[in-house]
Protein backbone atom coordinates (compact mmCIF):
# COMPACT_ATOMS: atom_id res chain seq x y z
CA UNK A 1 0.00 0.00 0.00
CA UNK A 2 1.60 3.24 -1.14
CA UNK A 3 -0.52 5.22 1.35
CA UNK A 4 1.57 3.92 4.25
CA UNK A 5 4.55 5.78 2.77
CA UNK A 6 2.78 9.15 2.55
CA UNK A 7 5.06 12.06 3.50
CA UNK A 8 4.16 15.75 3.74
CA UNK A 9 0.88 15.06 2.00
CA UNK A 10 2.57 13.31 -0.95
CA UNK A 11 2.03 9.63 -1.77
CA UNK A 12 4.68 7.91 -3.95
CA UNK A 13 3.76 5.98 -7.07
CA UNK A 14 6.55 3.43 -6.64
CA UNK A 15 7.72 1.24 -3.75
CA UNK A 16 11.10 -0.52 -3.63
CA UNK A 17 11.82 -3.12 -0.93
CA UNK A 18 15.45 -4.23 -1.23
CA UNK A 19 16.69 -7.16 0.86
CA UNK A 20 20.40 -6.80 0.11
CA UNK A 21 22.86 -4.04 -0.68
CA UNK A 22 22.90 -5.24 -4.29
CA UNK A 23 19.11 -4.94 -4.43
CA UNK A 24 19.35 -1.41 -3.04
CA UNK A 25 22.02 -0.46 -5.54
CA UNK A 26 19.89 -1.73 -8.44
CA UNK A 27 16.79 0.07 -7.14
CA UNK A 28 18.51 3.44 -6.76
CA UNK A 29 20.24 3.06 -10.11
CA UNK A 30 16.84 2.49 -11.74
CA UNK A 31 15.20 5.42 -9.90
CA UNK A 32 18.08 7.69 -10.84
CA UNK A 33 17.99 6.60 -14.49
CA UNK A 34 14.27 7.30 -14.63
CA UNK A 35 14.81 10.83 -13.34
CA UNK A 36 12.68 10.17 -10.27
CA UNK A 37 13.13 11.25 -6.63
CA UNK A 38 13.29 8.76 -3.77
CA UNK A 39 12.80 8.90 0.00
CA UNK A 40 14.41 6.28 2.24
CA UNK A 41 12.22 4.66 4.90
CA UNK A 42 13.18 2.76 8.03
CA UNK A 43 10.76 2.23 10.89
CA UNK A 44 9.07 5.57 10.17
CA UNK A 45 9.50 6.87 13.73
CA UNK A 46 11.34 10.03 12.65
CA UNK A 47 10.01 10.65 9.15
CA UNK A 48 8.44 13.87 10.45
CA UNK A 49 11.93 15.38 10.81
CA UNK A 50 13.09 17.67 8.00
CA UNK A 51 11.73 20.20 5.55
CA UNK A 52 8.86 19.49 3.23
CA UNK A 53 10.05 17.17 0.46
CA UNK A 54 10.15 18.89 -2.95
CA UNK A 55 9.70 15.76 -5.12
CA UNK A 56 8.74 12.24 -4.12
CA UNK A 57 8.17 9.49 -6.66
CA UNK A 58 9.55 6.37 -4.98
CA UNK A 59 9.70 5.08 -1.42
CA UNK A 60 12.66 2.81 -0.63
CA UNK A 61 11.82 0.58 2.33
CA UNK A 62 15.09 -0.34 4.07
CA UNK A 63 13.67 -2.74 6.64
CA UNK A 64 14.60 -5.80 4.56
CA UNK A 65 18.26 -5.09 5.33
CA UNK A 66 17.97 -6.26 8.93
CA UNK A 67 20.81 -8.69 9.62
CA UNK A 68 23.96 -8.86 11.73
CA UNK A 69 26.83 -8.94 9.23
CA UNK A 70 29.69 -9.49 11.68
CA UNK A 71 29.82 -9.73 15.45
CA UNK A 72 32.99 -10.30 17.47
CA UNK A 73 32.19 -10.03 21.18
CA UNK A 74 35.85 -10.24 22.36
CA UNK A 75 36.74 -7.32 20.06
CA UNK A 76 33.71 -5.26 21.17
CA UNK A 77 32.66 -4.71 17.54
CA UNK A 78 29.41 -5.39 15.70
CA UNK A 79 28.48 -4.74 12.07
CA UNK A 80 24.76 -4.56 11.34
CA UNK A 81 22.55 -3.65 8.40
CA UNK A 82 20.77 -0.31 8.48
CA UNK A 83 17.24 -1.70 8.47
CA UNK A 84 17.72 -3.61 11.73
CA UNK A 85 15.79 -2.15 14.64
CA UNK A 86 17.56 -0.84 17.72
CA UNK A 87 15.63 -3.37 19.85
CA UNK A 88 16.76 -6.30 17.66
CA UNK A 89 20.38 -5.17 17.85
CA UNK A 90 20.03 -4.72 21.60
CA UNK A 91 18.67 -8.28 21.95
CA UNK A 92 21.57 -9.79 19.99
CA UNK A 93 24.19 -7.89 21.96
CA UNK A 94 22.42 -8.73 25.22
CA UNK A 95 23.09 -12.43 24.67
CA UNK A 96 26.73 -11.63 25.47
CA UNK A 97 25.92 -9.06 28.14
CA UNK A 98 26.95 -6.25 25.78
CA UNK A 99 25.24 -3.14 24.49
CA UNK A 100 25.39 -0.14 22.20
CA UNK A 101 24.98 2.75 24.69
CA UNK A 102 22.29 4.46 22.67
CA UNK A 103 18.69 4.71 23.85
CA UNK A 104 16.54 5.55 20.84
CA UNK A 105 12.88 6.35 21.28
CA UNK A 106 10.54 3.57 20.14
CA UNK A 107 13.43 1.06 19.80
CA UNK A 108 11.10 -1.66 18.53
CA UNK A 109 10.44 0.36 15.37
CA UNK A 110 13.42 2.73 15.10
CA UNK A 111 16.11 1.40 12.76
CA UNK A 112 19.86 1.83 12.88
CA UNK A 113 19.94 3.73 9.59
CA UNK A 114 17.01 5.98 10.44
CA UNK A 115 18.44 6.83 13.86
CA UNK A 116 21.75 7.81 12.30
CA UNK A 117 20.23 9.66 9.34
CA UNK A 118 18.04 11.76 11.65
CA UNK A 119 20.76 12.15 14.31
CA UNK A 120 18.49 10.85 17.06
CA UNK A 121 19.53 11.53 20.65
CA UNK A 122 18.75 9.93 23.99
CA UNK A 123 19.57 10.42 27.69
CA UNK A 124 22.80 8.37 27.56
CA UNK A 125 24.50 10.92 25.31
CA UNK A 126 25.62 12.97 28.31
CA UNK A 127 27.90 10.18 29.50
CA UNK A 128 28.76 8.21 26.37
CA UNK A 129 28.33 10.68 23.52
CA UNK A 130 25.92 10.44 20.60
CA UNK A 131 25.36 7.36 18.49
CA UNK A 132 27.70 8.86 15.88
CA UNK A 133 30.56 8.53 18.37
CA UNK A 134 30.25 4.74 18.24
CA UNK A 135 30.41 4.46 14.45
CA UNK A 136 33.76 3.14 13.19
CA UNK A 137 32.70 2.23 9.66
CA UNK A 138 29.82 2.56 7.24
CA UNK A 139 28.78 1.28 3.82
CA UNK A 140 26.76 3.56 1.57
CA UNK A 141 24.85 3.29 -1.68
CA UNK A 142 24.88 6.63 -3.48
CA UNK A 143 22.01 8.15 -5.44
CA UNK A 144 23.12 6.58 -8.74
CA UNK A 145 23.58 3.11 -7.22
CA UNK A 146 27.34 3.37 -6.67
CA UNK A 147 28.44 1.42 -3.58
CA UNK A 148 31.03 3.05 -1.31
CA UNK A 149 32.61 2.40 2.08
CA UNK A 150 34.18 4.49 4.83
CA UNK A 151 36.14 3.36 7.87
CA UNK A 152 36.30 -0.30 8.79
CA UNK A 153 35.29 -2.89 11.35
CA UNK A 154 38.05 -2.47 13.92
CA UNK A 155 38.17 0.18 16.61
CA UNK A 156 41.56 1.51 15.50
CA UNK A 157 41.38 2.55 11.83
CA UNK A 158 43.77 4.40 9.58
CA UNK A 159 43.75 8.19 9.70
CA UNK A 160 41.82 10.18 7.12
CA UNK A 161 38.51 11.88 6.47
CA UNK A 162 35.63 10.31 8.38
CA UNK A 163 33.15 10.32 5.49
CA UNK A 164 30.63 8.31 7.50
CA UNK A 165 29.85 11.39 9.59
CA UNK A 166 28.60 13.22 6.53
CA UNK A 167 25.62 10.87 6.42
CA UNK A 168 24.75 11.18 10.11
CA UNK A 169 21.98 13.77 10.41
CA UNK A 170 21.74 14.24 6.61
CA UNK A 171 18.28 12.61 6.42
CA UNK A 172 19.37 10.29 3.62
CA UNK A 173 19.98 13.19 1.22
CA UNK A 174 23.59 12.20 0.43
CA UNK A 175 23.24 8.42 0.21
CA UNK A 176 21.58 5.33 1.67
CA UNK A 177 23.29 3.80 4.70
CA UNK A 178 23.48 0.02 4.21
CA UNK A 179 25.73 -1.33 7.00
CA UNK A 180 27.25 0.24 10.09
CA UNK A 181 30.16 -0.95 12.23
CA UNK A 182 29.87 0.02 15.89
CA UNK A 183 32.16 -0.19 18.86
CA UNK A 184 30.19 -1.57 21.80
CA UNK A 185 30.58 -2.10 25.54
CA UNK A 186 29.40 -4.20 28.49
CA UNK A 187 25.99 -3.96 30.14
CA UNK A 188 26.30 -2.51 33.68
CA UNK A 189 25.76 -4.98 36.51
CA UNK A 190 23.23 -2.84 38.36
CA UNK A 191 20.98 0.04 37.28
CA UNK A 192 18.95 2.33 39.53
CA UNK A 193 16.98 5.52 38.93
CA UNK A 194 16.53 8.25 41.52
CA UNK A 195 13.44 10.32 40.76
CA UNK A 196 12.94 13.70 42.44
CA UNK A 197 10.13 16.19 41.99
CA UNK A 198 10.16 19.97 42.41
CA UNK A 199 7.61 22.77 42.22
CA UNK A 200 9.39 24.37 39.23
CA UNK A 201 12.29 24.00 36.81
CA UNK A 202 14.10 26.80 38.65
CA UNK A 203 13.89 24.79 41.88
CA UNK A 204 15.33 21.73 40.12
CA UNK A 205 18.30 23.68 38.76
CA UNK A 206 20.39 23.60 41.94
CA UNK A 207 20.09 19.84 42.41
CA UNK A 208 20.44 19.11 38.69
CA UNK A 209 23.71 21.01 38.30
CA UNK A 210 25.17 19.71 41.56
CA UNK A 211 24.58 16.14 40.39
CA UNK A 212 25.81 16.81 36.85
CA UNK A 213 29.02 18.43 38.12
CA UNK A 214 29.44 16.10 41.10
CA UNK A 215 32.10 13.56 42.07
CA UNK A 216 30.75 10.84 39.74
CA UNK A 217 29.13 10.77 36.33
CA UNK A 218 25.55 9.43 36.24
CA UNK A 219 24.28 7.48 33.24
CA UNK A 220 21.84 10.32 32.60
CA UNK A 221 20.31 13.40 34.24
CA UNK A 222 16.99 14.30 32.64
CA UNK A 223 14.38 16.92 33.53
CA UNK A 224 10.75 16.31 32.49
CA UNK A 225 8.07 19.02 32.69
CA UNK A 226 4.45 19.36 31.69
CA UNK A 227 1.12 17.81 32.61
CA UNK A 228 2.30 14.21 32.27
CA UNK A 229 5.36 14.80 34.41
CA UNK A 230 3.22 16.48 37.09
CA UNK A 231 0.80 13.54 37.07
CA UNK A 232 3.66 11.03 37.46
CA UNK A 233 5.16 13.09 40.29
CA UNK A 234 1.80 13.12 42.08
CA UNK A 235 1.53 9.35 41.67
CA UNK A 236 5.00 8.72 43.10
CA UNK A 237 4.45 11.22 45.91
CA UNK A 238 1.19 9.54 46.94
CA UNK A 239 2.84 6.11 46.95
CA UNK A 240 5.52 7.44 49.27
CA UNK A 241 3.20 9.37 51.59
CA UNK A 242 4.13 12.75 50.18
CA UNK A 243 2.70 15.30 47.80
CA UNK A 244 3.61 17.15 44.62
CA UNK A 245 2.44 20.49 43.27
CA UNK A 246 0.07 20.71 40.30
CA UNK A 247 2.96 22.07 38.21
CA UNK A 248 5.61 19.68 39.46
CA UNK A 249 8.64 18.85 37.31
CA UNK A 250 10.65 15.64 37.61
CA UNK A 251 14.39 15.05 37.69
CA UNK A 252 15.43 11.53 36.64
CA UNK A 253 18.96 10.44 37.58
CA UNK A 254 20.10 7.11 36.11
CA UNK A 255 22.93 5.32 37.92
CA UNK A 256 24.74 2.24 36.61
CA UNK A 257 27.85 0.32 37.72
CA UNK A 258 28.72 -2.51 40.10
CA UNK A 259 26.52 -3.07 43.19
CA UNK A 260 28.77 -1.29 45.70
CA UNK A 261 29.38 1.66 43.38
CA UNK A 262 25.70 2.13 42.62
CA UNK A 263 24.84 1.98 46.34
CA UNK A 264 27.38 4.73 47.03
CA UNK A 265 26.08 6.81 44.11
CA UNK A 266 22.49 6.44 45.33
CA UNK A 267 23.51 7.63 48.80
CA UNK A 268 25.42 10.60 47.39
CA UNK A 269 22.52 11.54 45.10
CA UNK A 270 20.02 11.32 47.93
CA UNK A 271 22.24 13.52 50.10
CA UNK A 272 22.42 16.11 47.32
CA UNK A 273 18.66 16.07 46.86
CA UNK A 274 18.13 16.34 50.62
CA UNK A 275 20.08 19.59 50.60
CA UNK A 276 18.20 21.00 47.61
CA UNK A 277 14.69 22.36 47.24
CA UNK A 278 13.10 19.05 46.32
CA UNK A 279 9.54 18.23 47.34
CA UNK A 280 10.41 14.55 47.48
CA UNK A 281 12.41 11.76 45.89
CA UNK A 282 12.42 7.98 45.56
CA UNK A 283 14.83 5.27 44.34
CA UNK A 284 13.43 2.93 41.68
CA UNK A 285 14.65 -0.28 40.06
CA UNK A 286 13.42 -2.93 37.61
CA UNK A 287 10.06 -2.17 35.95
CA UNK A 288 9.39 0.83 38.16
CA UNK A 289 12.34 2.75 36.74
CA UNK A 290 11.34 1.76 33.21
CA UNK A 291 7.92 3.30 33.87
CA UNK A 292 9.53 6.57 34.92
CA UNK A 293 11.80 6.68 31.86
CA UNK A 294 8.83 6.05 29.56
CA UNK A 295 8.12 9.79 29.96
CA UNK A 296 11.18 10.39 27.78
CA UNK A 297 9.91 8.16 24.95
CA UNK A 298 7.73 9.13 21.98
CA UNK A 299 4.52 10.65 23.25
CA UNK A 300 0.99 9.57 22.29
CA UNK A 301 -1.13 10.99 20.80
CA UNK A 302 1.28 12.49 18.31
CA UNK A 303 2.22 16.10 19.20
CA UNK A 304 1.13 18.85 16.85
CA UNK A 305 4.43 20.68 17.23
CA UNK A 306 7.89 19.59 18.45
CA UNK A 307 11.09 21.58 18.66
CA UNK A 308 14.56 20.36 19.63
CA UNK A 309 17.15 22.84 20.86
CA UNK A 310 20.70 22.85 22.15
CA UNK A 311 21.70 25.26 24.90
CA UNK A 312 24.28 25.43 27.67
CA UNK A 313 23.30 22.97 30.44
CA UNK A 314 22.92 25.84 32.90
CA UNK A 315 20.44 27.52 30.54
CA UNK A 316 18.34 24.39 30.00
CA UNK A 317 16.32 24.95 33.17
CA UNK A 318 15.42 28.51 32.19
CA UNK A 319 14.40 27.37 28.71
CA UNK A 320 12.20 24.62 30.15
CA UNK A 321 10.54 27.20 32.38
CA UNK A 322 9.96 29.61 29.49
CA UNK A 323 8.47 26.96 27.21
CA UNK A 324 6.28 25.34 29.86
CA UNK A 325 4.68 28.63 30.92
CA UNK A 326 3.15 29.35 27.51
CA UNK A 327 -0.65 29.37 27.48
CA UNK A 328 -0.84 28.89 23.70
CA UNK A 329 -1.15 25.10 23.90
CA UNK A 330 -3.61 22.51 25.15
CA UNK A 331 -0.78 20.44 26.61
CA UNK A 332 3.00 20.74 26.94
CA UNK A 333 5.61 18.01 27.45
CA UNK A 334 9.27 18.98 27.75
CA UNK A 335 12.32 16.72 28.12
CA UNK A 336 15.71 18.29 28.90
CA UNK A 337 18.96 16.30 28.90
CA UNK A 338 20.94 18.28 31.43
CA UNK A 339 24.31 16.65 30.78
CA UNK A 340 24.55 18.00 27.24
CA UNK A 341 21.91 20.73 27.03
CA UNK A 342 19.37 19.25 24.62
CA UNK A 343 15.78 20.34 25.23
CA UNK A 344 12.92 18.66 23.36
CA UNK A 345 9.53 20.35 23.67
CA UNK A 346 6.26 18.83 22.44
CA UNK A 347 2.95 20.68 22.20
CA UNK A 348 -0.66 19.80 21.47
CA UNK A 349 -3.26 22.26 20.22
CA UNK A 350 -3.73 24.71 17.36
CA UNK A 351 -0.36 25.60 15.90
CA UNK A 352 0.13 28.87 14.03
CA UNK A 353 3.18 30.59 12.61
CA UNK A 354 3.11 32.94 15.59
CA UNK A 355 3.28 30.01 18.00
CA UNK A 356 6.26 28.56 16.12
CA UNK A 357 8.09 31.89 16.20
CA UNK A 358 7.38 32.25 19.91
CA UNK A 359 9.05 28.90 20.64
CA UNK A 360 12.01 29.78 18.41
CA UNK A 361 12.41 33.13 20.19
CA UNK A 362 12.49 31.36 23.56
CA UNK A 363 15.42 29.24 22.37
CA UNK A 364 17.26 32.24 20.92
CA UNK A 365 16.76 34.17 24.16
CA UNK A 366 18.32 31.22 26.00
CA UNK A 367 21.38 31.48 23.75
CA UNK A 368 20.67 28.26 21.88
CA UNK A 369 20.06 26.85 18.43
CA UNK A 370 16.97 24.91 17.46
CA UNK A 371 15.37 22.68 14.89
CA UNK A 372 11.64 22.19 14.41
CA UNK A 373 11.15 18.43 14.35
CA UNK A 374 7.40 18.34 13.90
CA UNK A 375 4.83 20.89 12.74
CA UNK A 376 1.73 21.00 10.53
CA UNK A 377 2.57 20.31 6.88
CA UNK A 378 1.06 23.60 5.72
CA UNK A 379 3.54 25.56 7.88
CA UNK A 380 6.56 23.72 6.52
CA UNK A 381 6.20 25.49 3.21
CA UNK A 382 6.79 28.85 4.90
CA UNK A 383 9.89 28.05 6.95
CA UNK A 384 13.18 26.18 7.05
CA UNK A 385 12.85 23.83 10.02
CA UNK A 386 16.65 23.85 10.49
CA UNK A 387 16.73 27.60 11.05
CA UNK A 388 19.47 29.95 9.87
CA UNK A 389 22.71 27.95 9.69
CA UNK A 390 24.79 30.77 8.25
CA UNK A 391 28.07 30.04 6.44
CA UNK A 392 28.01 26.22 6.91
CA UNK A 393 24.95 26.04 4.65
CA UNK A 394 27.06 26.77 1.57
CA UNK A 395 29.33 23.84 2.44
CA UNK A 396 26.25 21.62 2.73
CA UNK A 397 25.06 22.76 -0.70
CA UNK A 398 28.40 21.82 -2.22
CA UNK A 399 28.28 18.40 -0.57
CA UNK A 400 24.81 17.77 -2.00
CA UNK A 401 26.04 18.80 -5.44
CA UNK A 402 28.98 16.42 -5.11
CA UNK A 403 27.05 13.39 -3.86
CA UNK A 404 23.65 13.84 -5.52
CA UNK A 405 23.79 16.47 -8.27
CA UNK A 406 20.47 15.39 -9.79
CA UNK A 407 18.54 15.65 -6.52
CA UNK A 408 17.48 11.99 -6.50
CA UNK A 409 17.48 11.51 -2.72
CA UNK A 410 14.91 13.39 -0.63
CA UNK A 411 15.19 16.70 -2.49
CA UNK A 412 14.28 19.67 -0.32
CA UNK A 413 14.26 17.86 3.04
CA UNK A 414 17.61 19.00 4.37
CA UNK A 415 18.78 22.42 5.59
CA UNK A 416 18.29 25.25 3.11
CA UNK A 417 15.83 22.98 1.27
CA UNK A 418 18.75 21.06 -0.23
Amino acid sequence: MTESYELDGITPSRIERPNTADDLSAALKSIHSDGQAAVLWGGGTRMHVGNRVARYDAAVDMTGLNRIVDYRPPDLVVVAEAGMTIAALRAELGKNNQRLPFDAQSPGEATIGGSLASNAVGPLRGRYGGVRDFVIGMSIVQADGTMTKSGGSVVKNVAGYDLARLHIGALGTLGAITTVAFKIGPVPEVMRTVVAWFDSAESAAVAGMRITNGAFMPEAVTLVAGQRAAAKASELAAENYGKASDNAVMLLIALAAGPATVERQVNDTNATLGGAMTDGFVVLDDDLQLSAWSLVDEQSPTPAFSIRSTVKPTAAFDLVSALSKSDSFDETHIVAQIGFGTVEAHFWGNISGEVVRSAQDAVINAGGACMIERCPSELKGDLDVFGDLGAPLEVMRRMKQQFDPDGTLSPGRFAGRI
